[in-house]
């Protein structure tokens, strides 16, 4: 008969430990809406720095979250070394730097899902071109 000691060793070998961080990013009062001039321009500025992120291959995911809202809050998933860089990506984002939004950084280990495998390569791929830079 197996324990219950024994059977949770066999389960957690199955699970992924990938260690990410998501950045939750909630706007202030100085928050303008994309519909003015000043907000639009750093909407591309917010847009562009995550896009190349993404180039770099350390922006996993990213967008509104519920976006029904008038104050919509964001969240981006990073796959970097350490939260010392977690926290370097939160405070270069262009809404931070202007004051329109608070980053919080919080770490994430995915352990279950169908994007594991998707998530695996994309993060030792990431990673390793992060050390070459």
């Amino acid at each position: 008969m197996t324990s219950s000691i024994e059977a949770l060793a066999r389960t957690r070998q199955r699970l992924a430990t990938l260690e990410t961080f998501a950045i939750f990013m909630r706007p202030t009062d100085e928050f303008r809406s994309s519909d003015s001039e000043e907000g639009a321009a750093m909407l591309v500025k917010h847009l562009e720095y995550l896009f190349d992120l993404e180039d770099r291959g350390l922006l996993l995911a990213s967008g509104p979250l519920d976006f029904d809202r008038e104050r919509i809050e964001g969240m981006c998933m990073v796959a970097v070394a350490s939260r010392s860089e977690a926290e370097r990506i939160a405070t270069r984002e262009p809404f931070h730097q202007a004051g329109w939004r608070v980053n919080e950084v919080r770490s994430w280990r995915v352990n279950e899902g169908t994007l594991i495998a998707p998530m695996s390569a994309a993060i030792a791929g990431g990673l390793r071109d992060e050390h070459r830079r």
